[in-house]
């Protein structure tokens, strides 16, 4: 079936001459790494392409073959495009748009996310996959497209990005052998490790010491969480994309079943959940309250105003 897929998907892609190619809102270094991977692909197929994330993508993905065409200009839905492909975005409004405004429209997604239902006109999803770019990875061993060191590079970054470095329940034998294929390419490891996973300022490792220090349990429903505010960020000199991991680092509590991170904007609140346990299925939870993800890791985004009261949480 999945043959099947990448011939149909190998054919949509012969047949448009413009594509435009899309990742999810705050993008991390799989969505990049699997946009910047698929855009090689297609310009060595002589395509016209554009890339897009609904927020501009972090200074640390710099080093990414062609990060420098990566565009957060919402405009760029104006034009006409023969095919748009979205990659690592679980839904829609992860891409920052509606189900009505890919009417008419020919569409892909490409992802790895089991709460994704499939929106697009054809979906390649792997749930089981480590993460997108694997999946991307799958693709083009399939269709016999060779992977150059740019390709690799930005691929292995999505992997070790998803996986934490090997680390988490993503992580598989075939995540790693991959990674030790794309080695072979000639990419550095250390240094995609360094960017990909050692980039945080000065400012930003003050930003987790002032989330740690709000660090609570809630022994009724067994979970660590911790949050921070959007001040926070200012008073610290930190970059929003510096929060990332926190919840991942989190994790490492052995008495709790999940734990989680809540950053405050002044008019919705985004939850960044992580659980060890094979009886917790986070997409499930965070399903409820309109976001997903995988069963060990997910999230979501409410419209909630959520204030900081006696060192507590209260929704105004």
């Amino acid at each position: 079936m999945k043959d099947n897929l990448f011939k149909r998907f190998q054919t949509m892609i012969a047949g448009a001459d413009s594509i435009l190619l899309v990742g999810h809102a705050h993008p991390d270094q799989d969505a990049i790494g699997s946009v910047l991977a698929f855009r090689s692909y297609l310009l060595r197929l002589g395509k016209k392409v554009s890339c897009y994330t609904p927020d501009s993508a972090p200074e640390y993905v710099s080093f990414m073959p062609g990060s420098e065409d990566l565009g957060a200009d919402p405009s760029i839905f104006d034009r006409r495009w023969d095919l748009i492909i979205f990659l690592d975005c679980a839904s829609v409004d992860r891409a920052g748009l509606t189900q009505q405004d890919l009417v008419g429209k020919l569409t892909a997604v490409i992802d790895h996310h089991i709460s994704n239902s499939g929106f697009a006109s054809l979906n390649l999803i792997d749930s089981h996959a480590s993460s997108t770019c694997e999946v991307v990875y799958h693709y083009l061993s399939a269709i016999g497209h060779p992977v150059d060191r740019a390709i690799a590079t930005c691929l292995l970054a999505g992997i070790l990005a998803d996986t934490n470095g090997f680390s988490n329940a993503a992580t598989s034998s075939e995540a790693i052998l991959i990674s030790a294929e794309l080695v072979k390419k000639g990419v550095k490891v250390h240094q995609v490790i360094d960017y990909a996973m050692r980039n945080k300022s000065l400012g930003g490792l003050k930003l987790w010491g002032e989330a740690l220090s709000r660090l609570k349990v809630n022994e009724e429903l067994n979970i660590a969480y911790t949050y921070i505010k959007d001040d926070d960020f200012r008073k610290f000199g930190a970059k929003q994309e510096e929060l990332e991991g926190l919840s991942c680092f989190l994790n490492v509590i052995v008495e709790v079943s999940a734990a989680a991170v809540f950053h405050l904007y002044p008019d919705k609140v985004k939850a960044s959940w992580r659980t060890k346990r094979d009886d917790v299925d986070l997409a499930k939870l965070c399903g409820i309250f309109g976001g997903g993800g995988h069963q060990k890791a997910a999230g979501f985004t409410v419209n909630w105003q959520v204030i900081e009261k006696d060192g507590e949480l209260v929704v105004v």
